[in-house]
């Protein structure tokens, strides 16, 4: 149990900690733009700003850029410009393609994007260095054309398809991912697959781990 003068200054942290959280992304973006170079990490999360703001591509050290829940139905042309970035969240927006110039982001190796409108897995992966995407709550039916694709992502270690309902099958040149030089897990989790489908998937790929 905390004494008053114990409470009194974790109040007071709360306080500040609180009021910083309701910063509005405009406020944020005008205190980092004062020291671009030393900004590594932006959360404009929830901040409804429905377009990205031309200010976000002044801050060549950024590595980690929270997008989540702002209303954005498409990311710039020029994405590819973010050089530095590893990590990347547009989770619950309205996005449905990438532009062509995400391929030439360089370093990015996290990608989280449920909850939005793709009806495939973004060709535009192929060519980034990405190991983990997140692809769940989308709109992704999972066909032999997602499966080329993932092929040609090479980096990429984990998939999350989880709460596509579209997905009823699984596609016919499934196999083929056992080439795949470092996927290890895709989840299924609440999709329209049956627990048959997934046993049998499994089977053909015994290295691969598919979580249902």
């Amino acid at each position: 149990m905390f004494n008053k003068k114990q409470l009194f200054p974790l109040l007071i942290l709360a306080y500040v900690f609180s009021a910083d959280c309701r910063r509005s992304p405009q406020e944020i973006l005008e205190t980092a733009a004062k020291n671009p170079s030393i900004i590594d990490k932006l959360d404009l999360g929830l901040g409804k700003m429905g377009q990205i703001p031309p200010v976000l591509f002044t801050f060549p050290n950024l590595k980690w850029l929270d997008l989540r829940m702002n209303e954005l139905t498409s990311l710039p042309e020029n994405t590819g410009d973010w050089s530095s970035l590893e990590y990347l969240n547009i989770y619950g927006n309205d996005i449905d393609k990438l532009p062509d110039s995400f391929q030439k982001l360089p370093k990015l190796k996290f990608f989280f994007a449920g909850n939005n409108d793709f009806e495939t897995i973004p060709l535009q992966l192929i060519g980034t260095p990405i190991e983990a995407v997140y692809l769940d709550s989308n709109k992704i039916i999972f066909n032999e054309a997602d499966v080329d694709t993932v092929l040609k992502i090479t980096h990429l270690e984990v998939l999350d398809l989880a709460r596509n309902r579209k997905i009823e099958s699984m596609p016919k040149n499934l196999s083929s991912l056992a080439s795949h030089p470092k996927l290890r897990m895709i989840i299924f989790k609440e999709t329209g697959l049956k627990p048959s489908q997934v046993e049998a998937a499994r089977k053909l790929l015994p290295k691969l781990k598919l979580e249902f």
